[in-house]
């Protein structure tokens, strides 16, 4: 009887431990830095979020980044930043460990995309296989977005893009306002392609 109730103190007390142990790492301060980092490292990029973020595990995996940047190692300019980024996946997605490609939804608020930096980030990338389309099975949502040229710049980004799968038509609204000093261009596009 004292051998069975040791081993169940200890049993209990590693139990204990590695409950500990989640609870810890699953805390955003923790995780987040994880999560980027390995995407950075996988991407080839430096990505950083200084605010507050959001880790929510049951139902569908959701994670809220505030104020990130995603830059190359020692690059001067951010390839993009945005205020707020939501990304929601679903737990198959996180077990097949990215063969298929599925996401939720994506919400960026106030991202800057700046084209100089990410044609530089690109012409870096090697020769891959043929580019996988994800499939965002509750779209994508952009607003108050800006794209940074050297000599023009987007302004007023917003896209709403309900649903993103390669067998399917895409239909996206985007909004914005093309300026290129003293020119300033408004539009509103209804987007159809297959």
């Amino acid at each position: 009887r004292r051998r069975w109730l040791r081993r169940l103190v200890i049993l209990t007390a590693v139990l204990a431990l590695l409950s500990l142990l989640a609870t810890w790492l699953l805390q955003p301060k923790q995780l987040v830095p994880l999560i980027l980092g390995r995407a950075g490292k996988t991407l080839a990029l430096e990505i950083t979020a200084a605010g507050d973020a959001e880790v929510r595990l049951r139902g569908e995996p959701q994670l809220v980044l505030r104020e990130l940047v995603a830059r190359e190692p020692d690059a001067k300019t951010p390839i993009l930043r945005a205020g707020r980024v939501l990304l929601a996946l679903p737990w198959s997605s996180l077990r097949n460990r990215g063969k298929d490609v599925v996401i939720e939804r994506i919400e960026l608020d106030a991202p800057v995309l700046d084209v100089p930096a990410l044609q530089a980030w690109l012409a870096k990338r090697p020769p891959g296989e043929e580019t996988k389309i994800p499939v965002l099975t509750d779209g994508l949502r952009v607003v108050d977005g800006r794209i940074d040229n050297d000599d023009w710049r987007i302004d007023g980004v917003t896209v709403t893009l309900p649903l993103l799968h390669p067998q399917k038509p895409v239909e996206a609204r985007i909004q914005g306002r093309y300026v290129d000093a003293p020119t300033a261009i408004p539009f509103d596009l209804a987007v159809a392609l297959t």
